[in-house]
């Protein structure tokens, strides 16, 4: 290797080695940011998992007084009714710092009595209260299932983002930095060497001159 390809193969070394260092730099910021996030949405699912074992409570003490009440046959009855119409969600498209999350458009899924195709004097109110509670069961069960897949989405890239960190600060910043000592070295060695040989010469030159014949 000459002496202006061995400082070619310098120069590229030292920029591999900044992007590399760079690239390390901006992933560990993501990385935190991430964790930043995550602990910010943990405490949230857990408050929704209290939240949805509450409206669970209160929908099955519901549906109790209702069977009480009315009876099993009447509430199995009022439960095959097929709905007015079919109930969906929206996904919306969002990300988190870069991360595509799954997010689902806020809905009430509580219906009127008249879309439960219910004559509210045939059914009751206590029936309706059943059917209400379970109603909102399910609009707290949606938005803690999105909050939950979010949170695990969020867990998975961060994963995914230390492990790069640490690949690039173990190995591959290691490896290009270890390249790059070695190029400068061998050139320090050539540039030593080349010093050497010229001082050579010259004492040689200066031999020459002094054994020569005057005149």
């Amino acid at each position: 290797m000459n002496g202006s390809r061995s400082r070619m193969a310098l120069l590229l070394g030292k920029a591999r080695l900044e992007m590399a260092r760079q690239g390390q730099s901006l992933l560990e910021q993501k990385r935190d940011a991430l964790l930043r996030e995550f602990y910010r949405e943990v405490p949230l699912v857990f408050a929704s998992y209290a939240e949805l074992d509450r409206s669970a409570a209160a929908a099955r003490l519901a549906l109790v007084e209702a069977e009480v009440r009315l009876g099993d046959v009447v509430v199995s009855a009022a439960a095959a009714l097929p709905p007015d119409r079919e109930e969906g969600v929206d996904l919306l498209p969002l990300t988190v710092l870069g991360v595509p999350v799954p997010a689902v458009a806020p809905r009430d899924l509580v219906r009127t009595p008249d879309r439960r195709r219910r004559a509210l004097a045939a059914s009751g109110p206590a029936l309706e209260l059943a059917a209400l509670r379970f109603e909102e069961e399910l609009t707290i069960a949606i938005r803690q299932a999105t909050m939950e897949a979010r949170v695990r989405r969020l867990a998975r890239e961060i994963r995914r983002t230390r492990s790069r960190v640490n690949a690039l600060r173990t190995r591959i910043v290691p490896r290009l930095e270890d390249e790059t000592r070695a190029i400068e070295l061998a050139l320090e060695q050539r540039e030593r060497d080349d010093r050497f040989r010229l001082k050579r010469v010259k004492t040689r030159r200066a031999a020459r001159v002094a054994r020569a014949p005057l005149g």
